[in-house]
């Protein structure tokens, strides 16, 4: 009897202890998260974009249109992966310039310091637009014409990006299509990439080769294709940060080499960022389009 009660007593104290190591841990635990969630939301306060006068900020998934042109913050590829599929709204904005715009548009993205090559590749595409580039009407919409109709397609372009704790495709680009009302029927996606990261290099050149295209400028782009994206990438690997580009010279050679028919419908194009990782912010400093 004085065993069992002894063990008895033994046994209740171990139990005591064992209850108080876990409640110890449950209450540092519940710091750490507070902590965390502190630090979140410093973080979040820290970043986000700042509009001075005449400025505005606009959400991801928010259009913001002024005449033919159209800016949107798209974090499509964020919403892929289910962990982020929260964060997504909240990672990428714009900011307005409400006299100039399109010009001084600046999108900023904060996505995680790691790649989004392990799954789509990357986290979104935030851009100004002119005319109906994919499926967002501007206030002044655009007639859509046939690529063998174009008679000129040129865009001036500037920007300056801030990529320290992050990076992202700058990237200009437009789908050619099959119909004048189905915003799906993409016969093909044809993008100049105007700064690469590095993974987005490797990407490219494990793609397949069409050839070498030189412009009008004697730029020399490499052309490659993955599915239905066209990706024309500078043949060294540079930044192209302002200048003009002539792009129906290149659909011509496009219908030579047999990528296209002539027969698909322009309708608009784009420039903007497509998030790879981190911080950072594409500022769209000069943009104007010709598309006739």
């Amino acid at each position: 009897m004085i065993h069992a009660r002894w063990g008895d007593s033994g046994a209740f104290g171990f139990n005591c202890n064992a209850q108080d190591f876990n409640v110890k841990w449950l209450k540092i635990l519940l710091a750490v998260a507070a902590l965390l969630l502190f630090a979140f939301g410093v973080f979040v306060w820290a970043t986000r974009p700042d509009a001075g006068p005449g400025k505005v900020v606009v959400p991801a998934k928010t259009p913001f249109t002024k005449g033919s042109y159209f800016a949107f913050a798209q974090p499509w590829g964020g919403e892929m992966v289910t962990v982020l599929k929260p964060w997504s709204p909240h990672a990428d904005s714009f900011v307005v310039d409400l006299d100039r715009f399109p010009a001084n548009t600046t999108f900023h993205w904060r996505w995680p310091p790691v790649s989004a090559g392990f799954g789509p590749g990357v986290w979104g595409y935030d851009a100004v637009m002119y005319g109906n580039y994919d499926g967002g009407e501007p206030e002044r919409p655009l007639p859509q014409i046939r690529m063998r109709d174009l008679r000129e397609l040129r865009q001036r372009f500037a920007w300056t990006m801030e990529n320290r704790f992050g990076d992202g495709n700058v990237l200009t680009e437009f789908y050619l299509r099959s119909s004048t009302t189905d915003v799906n029927a993409k016969v093909i996606e044809v993008g100049w990439f105007l700064h690469m990261p590095a993974s987005t290099r490797a990407f490219f050149e494990r793609s397949a080769p069409v050839g070498v295209f030189v412009d009008a400028q004697k730029r020399r782009w490499m052309v490659r294709m993955a599915e239905k994206f066209c990706m024309f990438a500078p043949e060294k690997s540079e930044d192209l940060r302002s200048g003009t580009l002539d792009m129906l010279p290149a659909l011509e050679w496009l219908r030579q080499k047999g990528k296209i028919s002539g027969d698909e419908w322009m309708s608009g194009l784009a420039i903007g960022v497509e998030p790879v990782r981190g911080l950072g912010s594409l500022s769209v400093d000069q943009w104007s389009v010709t598309m006739r």
